[in-house]
């Protein structure tokens, strides 16, 4: 269904990163991405209602990005009028993966700047690199594999949209899953308003990833610590600052 921060990018999805530093410099990097190119998650989250529960249009007026696969669960059954429980709620996932599986075989996502380069790079300076994101795991393993990017990022060291609803606690989830020393201080690198407050939320300096003017506006109004326009040189440096 969708993300947070910009390694990729796809209409609908995002994605946002987080990154830990230890004092002696070892550095934990938390990522949360986001996909660009067609409407990929917007259509595969709109087909499984329509085909269960008889809504057109089940997205219409309804932000994907930055937001949480659980959380866009809740809100699609609830406007096609169906209580959202655990099984309710799980099987419109399943139903959601499998109409992405099919919609990726003709869109494609692709990475925002060299995020291959930029993660090799901050692993160069004891960066750890992690996920965390609103997409459920297995719905983040399609994209990255969409991007060429399934060796980039080791799923173990994540928080998904399968964890939680709340795009902080997902971060929380993988700052866990990365072992974070007590004195580790965090940078979070996103692209949407929700990857800031994440950030916020658990006391991070926040880089944003603009890849338009919206994006860049939202961001600053939002509050992020600096913005960058792509994954490259840029952002090494400021989340190495």
């Amino acid at each position: 269904m969708h993300q947070v921060f910009t390694w990729l990018q796809a209409e609908g999805t995002r994605a946002t990163l987080a990154l830990v530093r230890c004092r002696r410099g070892s550095l934990c990097l938390v990522s949360s991405f986001s996909t660009s190119t067609a409407r990929s998650s917007r259509s595969g989250a709109q087909r499984p209602v329509r085909e269960q529960y008889g809504l057109e249009r089940a997205t219409e007026h309804l932000r994907v990005a930055g937001g949480t696969d659980l959380a866009l669960a809740r809100t699609l059954l609830g406007r096609a009028g169906v209580a959202a429980d655990d099984a309710a709620i799980e099987s419109l996932l399943d139903s959601y993966l499998e109409h992405l599986r099919a919609v990726l075989e003709t869109r494609q996502y692709h990475p925002v700047g060299d995020v291959q380069g930029a993660v090799a790079k901050l692993r160069q300076h004891g960066v750890m690199v992690g996920l965390a994101t609103g997409n459920v795991r297995r719905g983040a393993e399609l994209k990255l594999a969409s991007a060429g990017l399934s060796s980039t990022f080791h799923l173990d060291h994540g928080g998904f949209g399968s964890d939680a609803e709340i795009r902080a606690d997902i971060v929380r989830q993988a700052m866990a899953r990365c072992a974070m020393p007590q004195d580790a201080s965090i940078v979070v690198v996103g692209d949407t308003e929700h990857d800031v407050r994440a950030g916020r939320a658990v006391g991070a300096r926040v880089v944003g990833v603009a890849t338009n003017e919206r994006a860049r506006a939202e961001l600053m109004a939002a509050g992020a610590d600096a913005i960058v326009d792509t994954c490259g040189d840029a952002l090494l440096r400021e989340v190495l600052a």
